[in-house]
């Protein structure tokens, strides 16, 4: 499978609930008030409190999608480091060894899967690379 095309399944089943999760319960609690043009003190704190109550909704959903998408995504592309550094550049994926890769929720299924599909993709040394050369 192309880089492209698992980047396309990432953004359309992780990001886009993403954005569902974080973006409507507001647009629900704006039209339930009568989609207001101007937006007065309760429905602009009912508002703030839908988005902000959103927030930890959304990034619970990214925790636990993002890296079962990881997994499905390496076991279908040839290109691991390129899915990567696209992925980042998407804005689906952290690059590796950020603070907020901590949040990601996987099972030890998931992590061990993981761990073996970056083994077998993993750049192979020869022998003779480990050993200091000689002046």
């Amino acid at each position: 499978m192309k880089t492209s095309r698992a980047i396309l399944v990432g953004t359309l089943v992780v990001n886009g609930p993403v954005l569902l999760l974080l973006f409507g319960p507001s647009a629900i609690v704006w039209w339930v008030n009568g989609a207001p043009d101007v937006i007065h003190a309760p429905v602009g704190t009912y508002l703030a409190i839908s988005f902000l109550s959103s927030v930890p909704i959304a990034w619970l959903w990214w925790s636990i999608a993002i890296p079962r998408w990881r997994v499905w995504a390496y076991e279908r592309v040839d290109d691991i480091p390129r899915l990567k550094d696209v992925a980042v550049m998407a804005g689906l994926t952290w690059p590796d060894g950020w603070i907020f890769e901590r949040t990601e929720i996987k099972s030890a299924q998931i992590a061990d899967r993981e761990a073996q599909l970056l083994s077998l993709h993993a750049p192979k040394q020869r022998p003779s690379d480990n050993r200091r050369r000689s002046p």
